[in-house]
């Protein structure tokens, strides 16, 4: 192969991170590159090849791989985005509630959990103890095994779902709200409910 002008590969190599960063992981074509310095598509690819050589990037099987697509997170989770609020307050029913759309989001910012996930908007002010506001929205995993102190999203038979802290004393599982200006009897929401899941993140507007 003929010697290659090494500043263009250091320009080459620039411009492939800015486009990985800028789209969230993927790098660009040959003929990206090509137009981009004003070279064909193949003399491209033979850059490709000669900065491999050098180590500059990996280039195998006309895949583009550097140490910053590494730190990308390429495993993602689908959330369903429901158009009803889970109220963080006195419980309403959203039992016709549905899936607007659904979303993708990187596996590591869902801690790694596997499962199916929803997002809920909140509505009350039942939780502003624990930081969920009115208006948040709530991402949650669906499951009926929460542990002690978990926020879950419950079913109140003849009421509806609720947002709550699950707790347990020795009578049971109890449902408590974290709004630390309401009185001990305000904040009980009852040992009658069935958990649909797990809060697992909280979004919110600044």
């Amino acid at each position: 192969m003929r010697s290659k002008d090494h500043n263009l590969m250091e320009r080459i190599l620039e411009y492939i991170n800015s486009h990985v960063v800028e789209n969230c992981g993927q790098p660009p074509t040959t003929r990206e590159i090509g137009a981009k310095f004003g070279i064909s598509h193949v003399t491209a690819h033979r850059y490709l090849i000669a900065m491999d050589e050098l180590k500059m990037l990996q280039y195998t099987d006309g895949k583009i791989n550097t140490d910053i697509m590494d730190k990308f997170d390429n495993s993602y989770r689908a959330v369903g985005m429901i158009d009803a609020s889970v109220p963080a307050g006195t419980p309403d029913m959203v039992d016709d509630a549905y899936v607007e759309e659904y979303v993708s989001l990187p596996s590591s910012f869902l801690r790694g959990l596997k499962g199916k996930f929803y997002s809920m908007p909140v509505c009350g002010e039942s939780m502003i103890s624990a930081g969920i506001d009115d208006g948040d929205l709530v991402i949650f995993q669906e499951s009926s095994r929460p542990a002690e102190g978990d926020i879950v999203v419950a079913y109140i038979d003849g009421e509806g779902n609720t947002l709550k802290r699950y707790c347990t004393d020795k009578k049971g599982s109890y449902l408590w709200a974290e709004n630390e200006s309401w009185s001990d009897r305000k904040r009980m929401f009852g040992r009658k409910f069935t958990v649909r899941g797990i809060a697992v993140k909280v979004l919110k507007d600044l």
